[in-house]
């Protein structure tokens, strides 16, 4: 029986547009997880949901690097020795920082925005999918990777409780400079 990354990479190559669809969801599609990290500076009154995904998405990756520092799993272009569908580099695959970082969002926004946080995570899903169909990751990575993404989340939203307090007064100096738009009531 074929173990479900082989699977999934063995539907490259058959069909052009998919292969650039995966192309496009695999090195791209990771940058909604900024249009989120906009949105919440931009749209959230408080400024905790801002600091709890920036926090949590740093520290996914960072951790996600140190990992594959100390534990080094080959990728699947280099065991299965193949080209993958995007150029990479053949360092650890294991874990996805993609992922980790798109979890880190989902978790951190999760709170005060569930339906943008849905949809991150929808898009995390296809960026999964696509890492391993071009043959970057193995299913193992990206599920290690959106978990510790996730954990990473909900410990940075948990750390920036006190936020609410200390927070609010650069809420004026940020509107003043025009970085943060007013979000009061009749601001």
């Amino acid at each position: 029986m074929p173990d479900l990354s082989n699977l999934i990479h063995s539907l490259a190559g058959h069909s052009a547009m998919a292969d650039t669809v995966a192309r496009f969801a695999a090195d791209d599609l990771v940058y909604l997880a900024i249009f989120v990290v906009v949105w919440l500076f931009l749209r959230q009154p408080s400024l905790r949901p801002f600091l709890a995904v920036v926090t949590a998405a740093v520290f996914a990756v960072g951790l996600a690097a140190l990992i594959g520092a100390l534990y080094y799993v080959p990728r699947p272009f280099v065991v299965e020795h193949f080209t993958p569908l995007i150029q990479h580099a053949a360092d650890a695959s294991f874990p996805s920082d993609h992922l980790a970082a798109m979890g880190s969002v989902v978790a951190a926004a999760w709170i005060v925005a569930r339906r943008l946080a849905l949809a991150t995570a929808a898009a995390s899903l296809v960026v999964a999918f696509a890492r391993v169909y071009v043959g970057v990751h193995w299913v193992t990575d990206v599920a290690a990777g959106f978990i510790l993404g996730l954990v990473c989340g909900v410990v940075a939203w948990r750390l920036y409780a006190f936020a609410d307090q200390w927070a609010p007064p650069f809420d004026p100096m940020l509107r003043k400079w025009r970085l943060r738009p007013d979000t009061r009531a009749g601001g």
